[in-house]
């Protein structure tokens, strides 16, 4: 398979298939870089596929044995949890990350930073299957540790939302063109809302009367748009028309604008750019250009000023002023920069570095935005996610489950835990 048909099957990747596409993108990646290297050696080889297994969790304590399951951990006390989308598992996390508490198992679902939410008051996390019996969503009660009723939803499904309130949840039926809410209260979905083609995200406003899904393309081009969908109501919108290729969007912290990443799969080089929507008049602004974005999106820093974009394809993180819609300068962080989570303080931004031959976390001084030493992770990093406290950053591994956590006061790899012999894990912060 030649280069110009790799990257035909990546533009397809990132145009027509589901959310779940990182995984599907990031082995076609690995493939263009494969093909690179071996037209530069003369060499050939098969291209490795990537594959999710689904199999049973063993939960594993650090060198020494096992370890008892400690008391249960409320939403307040430490919000982070550990969810192994292959064994369908999710996992509360002790402070240290030495011990784990198991919930599940929940069945396969989806691959994705869309595929999971958690209500208002973090006592349960959604997850979204679109594996199972065509699309469903399933409760957990993290305080109690049990699995709720799975909730049949629409075909395809790959994202979900929960509105400010906690009392309904929206999910995106990809291929469907339509979004189901569901009744949380009762368990129950309701009749699905169309919400334009190809929806691969949704956001909900802070006031909670609009849900806003992110249309991969419209019905009449090959654009994306962003339609909005009245809660009440549960008509959508005038679609607001923005760029090409969207991959993921999130809604500023003050909840006035929606920024969009779009993916430009041009050659010689892949290009991105951010498209800020107004919330207020429905309009879409002037494209903010970037380097090629991480589908995992945007990170904002807690006082909600600046946003940090990975570009996982030119080795940078880009800094986005929320006042100005501006970027600044790109900071180097090495090669694929994937996911970024800021300390509560704001004062640094540790960078997921994911890559074929490893990963590694780069800690960044946000007011100077100069690079600290790197922090190598085992395996190929998945995943990142910073504690409430500001004590602890946790990294989820793509290959095999591994949970590493690395101490914020001295910035290196304080312990790392085997969740099960496959992975991905997304690590995920509470409220």
């Amino acid at each position: 398979m030649d280069e110009t048909t790799l990257r035909g099957l990546l533009a397809g990747a990132l145009t027509e298939e589901p959310p779940m596409g990182p995984v599907t993108q990031y082995a076609l990646r690995k493939g263009l870089r494969l093909r690179r290297l071996r037209r530069l050696l003369a060499a050939g080889g098969a291209l490795a596929t990537i594959v999710a297994v689904g199999l049973g969790l063993r939960i594993a304590g650090p060198a020494g044995g096992h370890h008892p399951a400690p008391p249960a951990l409320g939403p307040a006390e430490h919000a982070v949890y550990a969810v192994d989308e292959s064994a369908g598992k999710v996992m509360r996390v002790a402070p240290d990350g030495s011990t784990l508490i198991r919930t599940g198992p929940l069945g396969p679902f989806t691959v994705g930073p869309r595929s999971l939410a958690l209500s208002p008051d973090g006592k349960t996390l959604y997850t979204v299957s679109e594996k199972l019996a065509g699309g469903v969503v399933t409760p957990v009660n993290i305080s109690a540790g049990t699995v709720g009723r799975r909730i049949k939803v629409g075909k395809d499904a790959v994202a979900i939302a929960v509105t400010p309130d906690g009392k309904t949840a929206y999910v995106a039926n990809f291929y469907s063109g339509t979004i189901t809410p569901i009744d949380l209260t009762r368990g129950v979905a309701e009749p699905p809302i169309r919400a334009g083609a190809l929806p691969r995200a949704i956001v909900i406003a802070p006031d909670g009367r609009t849900a806003y899904v992110l249309n991969q393309v419209t019905h009449d081009s090959r654009r994306g748009s962003v339609t909005p969908v009245n809660i009440a109501t549960g008509k959508p919108g005038r679609p607001i028309l923005i760029g090409w290729n969207p991959v993921t969007m999130n809604l500023t912290p003050d909840g006035t604008t929606l920024l969009v990443a779009e993916v430009r799969t041009s050659s010689p080089r892949e290009m991105g750019s951010v498209t800020p929507v107004d919330i207020a008049t429905g309009t879409a602004g002037k494209p903010i250009p970037v380097a090629q974005p991480s589908p995992w999106g945007f990170t904002f820093t807690p006082d909600g000023r600046t946003a940090y974009l990975p570009n996982w394809e030119s080795d940078t993180v880009t800094p986005i002023s929320l006042a100005t819609l501006t970027a600044g300068k790109p900071i180097k962080v090495g090669a694929g920069p994937w996911e970024v989570a800021v300390t509560p303080d704001g004062k640094t931004a540790y960078v997921l570095n994911h890559t074929d031959h490893g990963s590694w976390v780069t800690p960044v001084d946000t007011a100077t935005g100069i690079p600290g030493t790197p922090i190598t992770v085992p395996t190929n990093g998945w995943s990142i996610a910073m504690s409430p406290d500001g004590r602890s950053v946790y990294v989820g591994s793509f290959k095999r489950g591994k949970l590493t956590t690395i101490s914020t006061s001295t910035n290196r790899v304080s312990r790392t835990v085997m969740l099960s012999q496959v992975g991905p894990v997304i690590v995920v912060a509470g409220p």
